[in-house]
């Protein structure tokens, strides 16, 4: 009689305990549904905040000039974006979760240039294709703005603000403080007045050979460029897909007064717009106004179409000194498409078959390099930049090709290494 008493018992023990279990597991799920939710919400407020370009042109421009304000800008045709360019875009937001993101496109570039240039307007509107347009687009983001530009087959693996730091430069958040500049109206004229006060410490003396030149002084406007590869005399080894700059820096005038001048060259993009053309600016820069030492590159900025946007209002009103960095290779373009080889290549280059972002990076040793970014080298430049395969590529998430360390790409690359 027992045993049969016990079985309904235990029967009934076994049901109640399946019940509980039942609902304390839904209950669990539930949670971490809601968890995740609530940890996908808290994730999205990680990144930097998207600023549209429309907002950010009716912002007064800045009026610290030594700092680098935490605007991170990209462009793109429109605002949809290919799939790995929309991934990677989002870890640079991730990295620096503090700033502020704005994608350019066509239209707003327009704006853009009939707001702040002008004068540039219509060798703007006399350049070729779109591919030139967004090239010398980015040269007025730095001016007029300040921040960060990269390309969209950029990843970044890092904060920007730490290398900044190397450097002596500030970060500010860019705010909508009262202005102590104004736009230029229609005519290209505008009012000026005094800029915030320059560091007390001097200007080091550069022991730079060749483009490079490096500045660790406080209190400067600045220009940030990196150097991909390690030939100095190299024309691509300044490329145009990364910049940083304090606003207002006078350099940016440079790539824009040459477009101007040599745009019935028939020179393509890159040699009038692209890393060439900045290359040689830099040169200029070096060669033709030594390092924006003393008066000379404010001088010709004074003369030019910018000449009312970052001026003192009176002579006796000196502006912050200036100065360039290029980088070293490590920081911002750790693969170069020149120099690391066919090996490389399969893995690092986005649009071959076998590229692989995780094993690109981890056999060029970017965690050992203390890298901040990456760029893939999409070309989206190119004639066939914006179509068929090239588009193809750019649209597969980042991690669907290569088959980790038995992938023939990783095992080349490792043995060249």
């Amino acid at each position: 009689m027992i045993a049969l008493k016990t079985r309904p018992v235990q029967g009934a023990v076994l049901l109640v305990t399946f019940i509980f279990l039942t609902i304390s597991l839904y209950s669990l799920g539930r949670g971490r549904e809601s968890f995740s939710k609530s940890l996908g919400t808290e994730s999205k407020a990680k990144e930097a905040k998207r600023l549209y370009a429309d907002d950010l042109l009716e912002r007064p421009l800045a009026t610290d000039l030594t700092s680098i304000p935490k605007l991170f800008h990209q462009s793109w045709i429109n605002s949809t974006l290919p799939t790995k360019f929309e991934e990677w875009s989002h870890s640079c937001r991730s990295a620096n979760p503090d700033w502020e993101w704005v994608l350019w496109t066509d239209e707003d570039n327009v704006k853009l240039v009939e707001k702040y240039a002008p004068w540039f307007a219509s060798t703007y509107d006399a350049l070729h294709s779109e591919i030139y347009r967004a090239d010398t687009a980015r040269n007025i983001y730095m001016h007029i703005f300040g921040g960060v530009y990269a390309d969209l087959d950029t990843e970044c693996v890092g904060p920007y603000e730490g290398m900044f730091a190397e450097y002596n430069t500030s970060m500010v958040t860019h705010n909508m403080p009262p202005s102590e500049f104004e736009p230029l109206d229609k005519s290209g004229q505008g009012k000026t007045s005094q800029p915030t006060k320059a560091g007390e410490e001097p200007r080091p003396q550069s022991t730079a050979t060749g483009l490079d030149i490096p500045s660790s002084a406080k209190g400067e406007r600045k220009v940030f460029l990196g150097r991909m590869g390690t030939d100095e005399n190299y024309v691509h080894s300044i490329p145009n897909a990364w910049m940083g700059s304090t606003p207002g820096h006078p350099f940016w005038v440079l790539p824009l007064e040459s477009c101007e001048q040599n745009i019935g060259s028939g020179a393509p993009p890159e040699y009038l717009t692209g890393p060439p053309a900045l290359y040689d600016r830099v040169r200029d820069y070096r060669d033709e106004y030594d390092y924006g030492r003393g008066d000379k590159m404010d001088d010709h900025y004074g003369g030019g179409g910018w000449r009312h946007l970052y001026r003192p209002s009176r002579d006796d009103k000196k502006l912050p000194p200036q100065s360039m960095v290029v980088l070293p290779f490590w920081e911002v373009y750790p693969y170069s498409w020149e120099r690391d080889g066919e090996a490389y290549r399969k893995l690092c280059w986005v649009t071959q078959d076998t590229f692989s972002a995780a094993m690109c990076k981890q056999v060029l040793g970017l965690d050992h390099w203390g890298s901040h970014s990456i760029t893939y080298w999409s070309h989206s430049w190119s004639v066939d930049g914006h179509w068929g395969e090239h588009m193809d590529a750019l649209n597969k998430p980042t991690e669907t090709f290569g088959d980790g360390e038995n992938d023939e790409g990783y095992a080349q690359a490792k043995q060249e290494g």
